[in-house]
């Protein structure tokens, strides 16, 4: 290569460039400035997720609020995914926050993630003055999840919705696919979620029906409702905390936020419902007539069951039945804990909130979904 009497190299070679007055880091670039491209790139930072908040009105004018999580406008799965939390919880639920959070998990694997506010909770508060003030899981069963599923279509651009259901969550999926069917509708999860509450784990459960024989202090609890009472009994009673989480399997601080952030009052009407059910032993109507669990067999869509070892308000035998029950030919049932070669027994809100919950718990979803996703393909 023939030297200019320009260039800074020809005159580094003739010293007419002091040695001591460049800078190492100068001297580096001055020379990669005269060599091929070296094969080094920095690392490429993690992709940003997006939040927007988004509402479905339903034919009674009540909105629903919809936190829509995704990476990049196209994201890689075909099938948006709603997420419906359970009972005495809000959405919060599923994204307690940057580390705590299936709803950004499965975004960041490529999913239309649709965080869903049941009626009542968080942003999803009537905004008719005058309007309902009570309602059931009948309600939002036959008003509400419709709306959801034909706003998420309209908005995702695909015709196929996949629901993934906590607790509560879930018996509403299951409510919808018997009432409804499954227009509309690709796969289903659902993680704690029994049909039944006669199993003897859910002993402890039959305690609420202590509210029915005493209207003073069923009036009391709604008037503090559940986040009061959570906060107070949860971190101090340690058999109430067993009830909900196996406590060596969450961490302090996600207990903190949960407690702080993720509890939501129970409306009256939803009360009364889970009193039924409880006193009936399963999940049936407002009015006692239909039995949603004698009908599981109308569901034939693929579903992954969900459970925990040690979760005694949706014992492994429970989730085991609604397993049995469904008519789908794509069914898988996994129950978290030592037998299954976990890290530890996970209860029933550590199964999302638990230690390893992101590195156990989350991956089996988000396999089990993008299996689904491309056989719809």
């Amino acid at each position: 290569m023939k030297l200019s009497p320009l260039t800074p190299l020809w005159r580094l070679l003739r010293g007419k460039i002091d040695l001591a007055r460049i800078c190492p880091g100068a001297f580096v670039l001055l020379l990669f400035s005269f060599c091929p491209r070296a094969p080094f790139a920095f690392p490429a930072e993690a992709p940003a997720i997006t939040k927007e908040l988004h509402w479905a009105v339903t034919e009674e004018k009540f909105e629903l609020a919809l936190e829509r999580l995704r990476v990049g406008k196209r994201p890689r799965s075909r099938a948006a995914v709603v997420l419906v939390h359970g009972i005495f919880v809000n959405s919060h639920f599923f994204d307690l926050d940057g580390d705590q959070s299936l709803a950004r998990y499965l975004a960041k694997e490529g999913f239309d993630v649709w965080n869903l506010s049941l009626r009542g909770t968080g942003r999803s508060l009537n905004p008719l003055r005058g309007g309902v003030e009570r309602w059931t899981l009948d309600d939002i069963i036959d008003r509400d999840l419709s709306s959801v599923v034909r706003y998420v279509q309209k908005e995702s651009g695909g015709s196929k919705v996949i629901w993934l259901g906590y607790e509560m969550g879930g018996l509403l999926l299951y409510g919808y696919l018997e009432r409804k069917g499954s227009s509309g509708l690709a796969a289903l999860v659902t993680i704690g979620t029994p049909v039944t509450f006669n199993h003897p784990q859910q002993e402890p459960m039959k305690r609420l029906l202590r509210l029915e024989e005493s209207p003073t202090l069923k009036k009391l609890f709604l008037s503090l409702n559940s986040p009061f009472f959570a906060r107070l009994l949860i971190p101090f009673v340690p058999k109430m905390e067993a009830l909900f989480y196996n406590p060596e399997n969450i961490e302090e601080e996600v207990k903190e936020k949960f407690l702080e952030a993720a509890l939501a009052e129970i409306n009256p009407g939803v009360l009364d419902h889970l009193l039924m059910m409880i006193k009936r032993g399963e999940f049936v109507s407002a009015g006692g007539d239909f039995s949603y669990r004698k009908n599981l067999a109308k569901i034939q869509l693929p579903v992954l069951f969900i459970g925990g070892e040690g979760d005694v308000l949706a014992p492994p035998e429970a989730i085991r039945l609604v397993h049995q029950s469904v008519s789908s030919t794509d069914r898988t049932l996994r129950i978290f804990g030592p037998r299954t070669k976990d890290s530890t027994t996970y209860g029933h809100i550590d199964l999302i909130l638990g230690k390893r919950a992101i590195h156990e718990v989350f991956p089996v979803i988000g396999r089990w979904l993008k299996q689904r996703d491309t056989q719809d393909q």
